[in-house]
């Protein structure tokens, strides 16, 4: 049974596990320490605006999850449908910017023909990215004359497969505002489609639960992260009150990213509410982008 839904976490954060779940929006507001000087994000004041959606369509549900989470950690609003005709004419695909088409079972001829109803359901036919096992050059030939603008080898590495969604979003919406692949505050650098954080230059090793934290904390810099809102975006679901699972990651991030104020980077504990990640400017200011080194 393969799962539909839509997923967003705009640039705000989230765990892709919960993938059919709205995530809770951090409270903003603010906040200050005695004996520094906060800065409030300001890229995260640009993310009121809506992400561009993309349309994935696919017949391997474990496949689909894992494009679902690569393309919501780059910040893009995810709908999720079944790989057929009927899920195309009875579903929302008018607000998708871009389609992904994961042919598994699904043979190129039935895509070129599932193209043909998209193009008749929304009128201009957004870019479409399509992953496939055949790439025969006459079956390729077929597929970009029938719509497709891009064509990857399945299964497509996460690497690859980010870089021709950006290229396909760049060039459909030049004046749109996309995503970055790589997410920096301060000295801390996210590659995303590799799942590489960086301090200093220098990646740390990170298990995948710790990423996907530090992930959320660093894409709500300054706001109220709640214990309960981690719980359901890390875990899926409420750890329990007695967990100290939570706890735990904190201490272990706290540790490995070396969040002290001389890092430009804070992690606050919220009495009876959560985590606050704040940036942090010392008297002898942070360094600048230009001095730090490039992620590997």
């Amino acid at each position: 049974m393969f799962w539909q839904g839509s997923i967003s976490r705009g640039f705000h954060g989230g765990h892709a596990r919960a993938l059919s779940r709205k995530a809770e929006m951090p409270q903003s507001d603010k906040w200050s320490v005695s004996t520094h000087r906060i800065e409030m994000d300001s890229e995260e004041e640009r993310c009121a605006e809506q992400p561009l959606q993309i349309a994935l369509l696919g017949d391997d549900t474990a496949q689909a999850e894992a494009l679902a989470s690569l393309l919501v950690d780059l910040g893009y609003s995810i709908r999720t449908m079944a790989l057929d005709v009927h899920s195309v004419e009875k579903d929302d695909t008018g607000n998708a910017g871009l389609f992904v088409l994961d042919l598994h079972r699904f043979s190129a001829e039935k895509a070129c023909l599932l193209i043909e109803r998209i193009r008749a359901r929304v009128g201009v036919l957004p870019p479409v990215l399509l992953l496939s096992t055949e790439l025969r050059e006459d079956v390729i030939a077929t597929l970009y004359a029938a719509g497709v603008d891009d064509v990857l080898p399945r299964p497509a590495h996460r690497s690859v497969f980010a870089a021709r969604i950006q290229a396909l979003a760049r060039r459909a919406y030049p004046h749109l505002e996309l995503p970055s692949d790589v997410l920096r505050v301060g000295v801390y650098a996210i590659d995303l489609p590799a799942r590489h954080l960086c301090l200093y230059g220098q990646p740390v090793k990170l298990s995948r639960r710790e990423f996907d934290l530090a992930l959320y904390l660093f894409r709500n810099v300054g706001k109220l992260v709640t214990r309960t809102m981690l719980e359901k975006a890390i875990w899926g679901r409420e750890l329990g009150i007695d967990s100290k699972t939570l706890d735990t990651h904190i201490y272990r991030l706290r540790v490995k990213l070396k969040l002290q104020p001389e890092n430009g980077a804070q992690l606050a504990s919220v009495y009876a509410q959560g985590f606050r990640l704040v940036r942090v400017v010392t008297s002898s200011g942070d360094r600048s982008e230009s001095e730090l080194p490039v992620i590997p």
